[in-house]
């Protein structure tokens, strides 16, 4: 409504112009003065080609891809304007376009709001710990509008600017706000968030699905904590660090201690085994030079005692007399006596050569 009155006004103060200017014309070219018939004649036509310019302009509505446009009629929602180009009521029909692509929205440090290239930009959310300690929060939302919902979110939160107002920020602001009071200053301290951010991205999907949003993304950037809690932390952290170190030391010198042990033992082994094997080196000698002596002794004592049965074989009576027979001349030996020499019988060697017979 606020168009068309607009459009009345501004074809009315142009064609009121016009009419003038005509009127002025006419009464300096005739003796009778201004030609007012003209005059408003000319300024009703110009009245209508502009407002029938206006009209027109105002019928034709372009939407852009990745928007939808909901129409109002008198405040009513009469429908929705898809991508393309479309036409609506001049002055009687709006529109209130809304973007179905992804939405960025962030909190960031006060300083840093202008650096910041995300669609809505926020100061970061202040809370505290379960243990007390004060921290700031510093997030990111990414989502979308559904544009099947789009009349709903028009006829219940109002355009886009509004509903980033009422339900993004709104909403998260909260529940990052609470849901961080739950966790204690080590467990965020320490970048283990994982679990708060899981919870409070199903919170918030939640609250954006009844709202007619979809989130696609939620992550918290960054917790800053007060600079009395961080070198608190770093000074336990160092003395940590330090008993670790000291720890470590002592099993250095333990291990150390035990592998000159080792070593010493390992050296005393060594020089046992070799004790070992000289002595075993000894025995085998003196027990191979033992061997090789009782062999030689039992050789030899074999040798004698051949020598000897065979020295006992040639003393015996037999083999006296038998040599005595090969070696004798066939002359009989003379005995020396006391008288003069004398010769043995004949018969001194008949059991040699012959056998007595019998009588």
């Amino acid at each position: 409504m606020g168009k068309l009155i607009s459009a009345i006004f501004f074809s009315l103060i142009v064609g009121g112009g016009v009419a003038v200017l005509v009127a002025g014309a006419t009464g300096r070219r005739s003796p009778r003065g201004p030609n007012w018939r003209s005059a408003l004649l000319a300024g009703l036509v110009v009245f209508l080609a502009i407002f029938g310019v206006l009209a027109i302009m105002d019928s034709i509505t372009q939407v852009q891809y990745g928007t939808v446009a909901v129409v109002t009629q008198f405040g009513r929602v009469k429908g929705v304007f898809k991508p393309g180009l479309n036409w609506k009521i001049p002055f009687i029909q709006d529109t209130i376009v809304y973007r179905t692509q992804e939405i960025v929205y962030e909190t960031v440090d006060p300083a840093e709001l202008g650096a910041s290239r995300a669609d809505y930009k926020d100061v970061e959310v202040d809370t505290a710990t379960s243990d007390g300690q004060q921290i700031r929060a510093r997030y990111t939302i990414r989502f979308y509008i559904e544009p099947d919902r789009a009349t709903d979110i028009a006829q219940k939160l109002g355009p886009e600017d509004r509903v980033v107002e009422k339900v993004v920020k709104a909403t998260s602001r909260v529940h990052v706000r609470n849901i961080l009071k739950r966790y204690q200053a080590s467990q965020l301290y320490s970048g283990n968030v994982e679990e708060a951010q899981a919870e409070i991205e199903k919170r918030l999907r939640q609250e954006f699905e009844r709202a007619g949003l979809e989130l696609t993304f939620f992550g918290l950037r960054s917790i800053v904590f007060t600079d009395a809690y961080k070198e608190a932390v770093e000074r336990k952290q160092i003395e940590a660090e330090n008993i670790i170190t000291k720890q470590n030391l002592a099993k250095q010198a333990e291990f150390e201690k035990q592998r000159t042990i080792t070593q010493a033992q390992a050296e005393a082994e060594r020089q046992r085994l070799e004790r070992i094997g000289i002595a075993q080196g000894e025995a085998e000698a003196i027990r191979v030079k033992a061997q090789a002596e009782a062999d030689a002794i039992r050789l030899k004592a074999e040798a004698q005692a051949e020598a000897n049965r065979l020295l006992a074989a040639s003393l015996s009576p037999e083999v006296i007399q038998w040599q005595a027979v090969q070696r004798w001349s066939g002359e009989y030996p003379l005995i020396l006596g006391a008288q003069g020499q004398y010769i043995l019988p004949g018969d001194l060697f008949t059991k040699l050569t012959k056998p007595q017979e019998a009588p």
